[in-house]
């Protein structure tokens, strides 16, 4: 594994090296703890919280906690419907300025297959942003779409890559897209770790953040209805 670690790391110094602007000139960081519940053939639960820092682990930047419901129509496809809240801070060094509150109602669907030996999974996604500012409050909407692909190392180990551009349906249209590369530890039968480089574009910024996540799966379906793994 470690032949592939290292390009990795030495890629995600070496974009660190070239930032131009405070926020961008610190390697940032994501924490993230996520799980799906399965109730039934059709019905599922996500629960997802968020923690970002500017630096590895001070300088506060976000907060993210959502839930999600979703419909499954078989095995590989899925719509899903959820509300977010988010508490945003969004200047790099510390100030006295209130942070920015969202509520976030969002709707996405999904569809997963297999190209040989990869793994592949569409994501599509609509967000209404309801933002509240210390001076006034806004609706924004706008639409992301995720392109992940997966590949097993073996029953352990896994490389996951995506890209996520987003489309603003406001100003500066093309207003943030986000690359994902790491590595995944299937830890035990039902969860895993996740440690990663995330290159994030948003608006005239590039910030690099270095992604650790968490995820648990359960399934209270009987053996014998249970559809194929997703």
């Amino acid at each position: 594994m470690k032949p592939l670690l290292f390009p990795l790391f030495f890629f995600l110094f070496a974009i660190h090296l070239f930032s131009q602007n405070p926020s961008e000139n610190h390697l940032g960081s994501w924490y993230t703890y996520g799980s799906h519940h399965r109730l039934s053939e059709r019905i599922s639960l996500n629960p997802y919280t968020e923690l970002r820092f500017y630096e590895p682990s001070s300088n506060y930047n976000l907060a993210f906690v959502s839930l999600r419901g979703n419909y499954h129509f078989s095995a590989n496809q899925t719509i899903g419907i959820g509300y977010a809240y988010l508490d945003i801070d969004t200047v790099f060094e510390f100030d006295n300025e209130p942070n920015i509150h969202e509520h976030r109602i969002f709707e996405q669907y999904t569809v997963s297959h297999k190209v040989s030996k990869f793994s592949v999974l569409h994501r599509t996604r609509l967000e209404h942003r309801f933002l509240d500012f210390s001076d006034r409050n806004e609706l924004q909407n706008r639409f992301r779409y995720r392109l992940s692909v997966k590949y097993e190392l073996s029953k352990t180990f896994f490389i996951l890559v995506s890209e996520e551009p987003f489309v603003n349906f406001q100003d500066q249209v093309f207003h943030e897209n986000r690359f994902y590369a790491g590595i995944g530890i299937n830890v035990l039968k039902n969860s895993r770790l996740q440690i990663g480089y995330l290159k994030q574009h948003i608006r005239k910024n590039n910030l690099n953040r270095i992604q650790v996540g968490i995820s648990i799966k359960t399934d209270s379906r009987k053996p014998k209805t249970k559809l194929a793994q997703l």
